[in-house]
């Protein structure tokens, strides 16, 4: 046994006992499985990387066998140069919540895990048949989600956050070329937090696995895989009279009374696909397309064929349907029970014809276009009536949408993109997506002081089925709806540590869910507007992240945004020994002008308009100690520091208090062979 194969015995040991001891019984089986496939793997005998593909890579990055890439998705990423680095910064370690991102800043509840929007304003950004709810997304991976490492060697990372009140993250991402030309990827990833109000205790779970092979000389390719999400949620409705926390008359968080005494949401996603690509050059005449070559050869491009099925379920049960936080709602059905579920079976199939043969590119392929047809059809079945055993409204979608997409580079200094999706048939016949940016470099793709970059994007969205037609125990409407437009005009300019831009949203028959938590429809034309910024750099020892955004709306009848939010984060690097080890402090704040922020429905699983409660106009601040060794981070923290000063108006969303401050221990470990 070489010594590698010795190291990665014990670090899948390790794994396997870390995940005992850390997790209780009924979820540690989970961890020590994943831990066990992990073991098997790294067992096998090693394999260097296949030149074809170390040969693509060194052409725009000199080789560091530590660095490690991924795309996203498809082959076709890579290809086009879409690959980004794994994240491996010290100054990012310590964000361990899901949804806590840099350049992000969500609306959430009481707790990790729960139900969360961000603060700007989003819109549509693909087609087709919705088969998912908003305010879980973050925390949902499905296919699109997937990513695959690009790696010089077998490479695991582990990251573990524990804190308050038996708290625990745990994420391991493992990836090796166990034979040649054959790469696996598998990722576990566990939340648990429980309860500090009533009732607010979660459990997340996700997995995904894939499997990629290419051929020798590359002409063919395909990638396999399975994920599966699990989110398991008590819902308490928030708390019953807010003066109970803001006056700090009751410090026991654990005894506040709450709105839902009996409720809890089950969301479980899951699906397996396959991704495959052929091209239609012979590999023999691509090799002699050089500078050189006099005999030049057409390159007739590459067919993609991608399938994919996925089954998602909701499950929202509540043992006291009548109870007073329903009262202003429809009349309930079943007042001993309600279980109120909804089921999705969605298959997909698309084929794809495109330029790209056997070259990658980095920001700067000459032309590419590609030209796709995507059938999609879904199984719907919503409210389960237990006294008749059937389903309310069960059918099946059917959506038939082609595609194409454009991209031109002119004098190696201006980019043009374009794409577009069009439902030709189906339910949703008639929608479509419009996109165009032009990225124009102050100098060329490789030297420059910058960029600026024009986006536009046009989008046609029928109704979905949630905001179409929904029964439950205490909520049934049936809309007729029409179709929404949005327009998103933007302009950034871009520096590799700096963009600052403006952006213009307009909406046209907008819907939206308004104060009796019920979708309604705006016929008038809306506009958003925004002027914001995100900063990555490092000045010396300090290093400066986040975003801050001006935001308005000119309706706030039926949007309601903070005029103003941002986060930062501030760290300082102090060498103890140098490239071997290193120590940061650092302190994140992130803050929002006050404005009537949604409410949330949990019965709904979604965020509605309220005029009563405003919130905002607190800092949330956060302190940080990491310590750098070789390649693990560890990291101690304490949160919510602002909290100290006696100031209990820390919400995001009405009647969910934010957590008192705490303190929080990590670890974020990368291991190589």
């Amino acid at each position: 046994t070489s010594f590698m194969d010795v190291r990665m015995f014990f670090l899948c040991n390790f794994t396997a006992k870390f995940g005992i001891y850390m997790f209780r019984a009924y979820r540690w089986v989970i961890t020590l499985f994943f831990s066990c496939i992990c073991f098997a793997l790294s067992a096998l005998p090693s394999t260097k990387i296949c030149a074809t593909q170390s040969d693509s890579l060194s052409a725009n990055y000199s080789v560091d066998s530590t660095y490690v890439e991924f795309y996203i998705y498809s082959t076709d990423s890579l290809s086009l140069g879409n690959i980004h680095p794994i994240d491996t910064t010290t100054l990012f370690t310590s964000y361990y919540d899901p949804i806590d991102k840099p350049f992000t800043v969500f609306q959430t509840l009481s707790n990790s895990g729960l139900a969360h929007q961000k603060l700007d304003f989003s819109f549509p950004t693909s087609l087709g048949f919705v088969d998912k709810l908003p305010a879980f997304s973050t925390y949902i991976k499905t296919a699109k989600n997937i990513i695959y490492p690009i790696t010089y060697q077998p490479f695991t990372n582990i990251s573990y956050m524990m804190g308050a009140k038996k708290e625990q993250h745990l994420k391991i991402l493992f990836t090796r070329e166990f034979l040649p030309r054959f790469r696996t990827t598998l990722f576990y990833n566990i939340d648990f937090s429980p309860a500090v109000y009533l009732r607010s205790k979660i459990q997340n779970i996700n997995f995904w696995g894939n499997l990629d092979y290419k051929t020798k000389n590359e002409r063919y390719g395909v990638s396999v895989y399975y994920f599966f999400n699990k989110i398991d949620i008590q819902e308490n409705g928030g708390i019953t009279y807010d003066t109970i926390f803001t006056d700090n008359i009751e410090t026991d968080r654990s005894v506040i009374n709450i709105n839902l005494n009996n409720a809890s949401n089950l969301i479980k996603v899951s699906g397996f696909g396959l991704n495959q690509y052929f091209n239609l050059t012979n590999p023999n005449s691509a090799k002699i397309q050089d500078s050189t070559s006099k005999h030049k050869r057409i390159n007739i491009g590459r067919i993609n064929y991608n399938f994919e099925y996925q089954r998602n379920k909701y499950l929202y049960q509540d043992e006291s349907p009548a109870s007073e936080f329903y009262h202003n709602y429809d009349p309930v059905i079943d007042s001993t029970l309600t279980h109120d579920s909804i089921f999705f079976h969605t298959v997909t199939n698309s084929l794809q014809w495109n330029t790209l043969g056997y070259k990658t590119y980095h920001n700067n392929i000459p032309f590419y276009l590609s030209i796709g047809a995507e059938h999609q059809y879904t199984q719907f079945a919503g409210y389960f009536n237990p006294l008749t055993d059937e389903f309310f409204d069960k059918q099946d979608y059917s959506n038939l949408s082609i595609s194409a997409a454009i991209i031109i580079n002119l004098f190696k200094s201006t980019r043009i993109t374009g794409k577009g999706h069009l439902i030709t048939s189906g339910y949703q016949a008639g929608d479509f997506i419009i996109n165009a940016q032009w990225k124009q470099f102050l100098g060329t793709y490789k030297k420059n002081i910058g960029a600026l970059v024009f986006d536009a994007d046009l989008t046609r969205q029928s109704p979905t089925w949630f905001q179409d037609k929904y029964y439950s125990n205490n909520f049934r409407w049936d809309n007729d709806f029409s179709p929404s437009t949005y327009l998103l005009l933007k302009a950034v300019y871009q520096l590799p540590f700096l963009s600052v831009g403006v952006k213009q949203t307009t909406i046209d028959h907008y819907i939206y869910f308004g104060t009796n938590a019920k979708p309604e429809q705006y016929t008038g034309t809306l506009n958003i507007r925004s002027l914001f910024t995100t900063f990555d750099l490092k000045l010396k020892h300090f290093e400066f992240a986040g975003i801050l955004s001006l935001q308005t709306s000119d309706n706030n009848d039926v949007i309601h945004l903070p005029g103003f939010y941002g986060k930062l984060k501030i760290g300082y690097s102090i060498n103890i020994v140098k490239g071997i080890s290193l120590l940061q402090p650092s302190f994140t704040v992130h803050y929002f002008s006050k404005y009537h922020a949604d409410a949330y429905m949990p019965s709904l699983r979604t965020f509605y308009l309220q005029d009563d409660i405003l919130v905002g106009n607190y800092p949330y601040i956060d302190f940080c100690l990491t310590f750098k060794i070789k390649r693990a981070n560890v990291f101690v923290q304490y949160t919510n520091l602002y909290s100290l000063s006696k100031d209990y108006s820390y919400f995001t969303t009405p009647h969910y208090p934010m957590r008192d401050s705490r303190f929080c221990f990590g670890v974020n470990w990368r291991l190589y062979k």
